[in-house]
């Protein structure tokens, strides 16, 4: 085997070093995007400034750090649903105040795919139903997770009732000290407050459709 000369292996190395860094920019970029378009960091400044809150009191109280209070205000971060529920009941403030999202009397409302309203997009991308109804009972949801994403390291804790099918994929549910692999057709239902996180662990795009009382947006 001819072991590669010196100044090869350099120029190897530089490329490869070349590579990653644009790689890491473009999923920057990425995220930058996806944080400004769902307007998280501005929102967040706002409301955290009218409770009196200094970006390190806000993480403390969250359990998380300065630098990620700052990095979702400046809309370079996106937060998990996870995160953000984190933030907002350290304000306190609930979800559907937070989006401030607008307000309709309509009583059957229909969507195309695109026009659910996003709670997060990337790696696991969320799309809610009934956004505009602020009174309503029940909540929907369509949840996309890439190979390997899932809710967070930090379980969801949700004071109602869950209840949730797989469309596509295979994704792993940890609830009430059980771990169970669940695929299409399969789901599972939580009733009060149960801890709960899920990860797709298969290889293609997970979905689900996720439904919940009372709603949290």
């Amino acid at each position: 085997m001819i072991e590669p000369k010196p100044l090869q292996r350099k120029q190897e190395t530089m490329a490869q070093t070349k590579k990653s860094k644009t790689a890491v920019a473009t999923k920057n970029r990425a995220r930058a995007e996806e944080a400004s378009e769902l307007a998280v960091g501005s929102r967040l400044k706002s409301v955290r400034e009218a409770a009196g809150l200094s970006q390190r009191e806000l993480a403390k109280r969250a359990g998380v750090t300065n630098a990620t209070v700052s990095m979702i205000e400046q809309e370079t971060h996106a937060p998990s649903l996870a995160s953000l529920h984190r933030l907002l009941a350290a304000i306190p403030i609930s979800l559907a105040d937070f989006f401030a999202l607008p307000v309709s009397q309509k009583n059957a409302l229909f969507y195309d795919a695109e026009d659910l309203a996003v709670v997060s997009r990337g790696a696991a991308d969320l799309r809610v139903l009934g956004s505009e109804r602020r009174e309503k009972k029940l909540q929907m949801f369509i949840e996309r997770y890439k190979p390997g994403a899932g809710t967070g390291e930090d379980p969801i804790v949700f004071d109602g009732e869950t209840a949730v099918v797989v469309v596509q994929g295979t994704i792993e549910v940890e609830a009430d000290g059980e771990i169970r692999r669940l695929t299409k057709g399969g789901g599972y239902q939580l009733f009060g407050r149960v801890p709960y996180r899920l990860r797709n662990i298969g290889k293609i795009e997970a979905i689900i459709a996720c439904a919940c009382t009372p709603p949290i947006i």
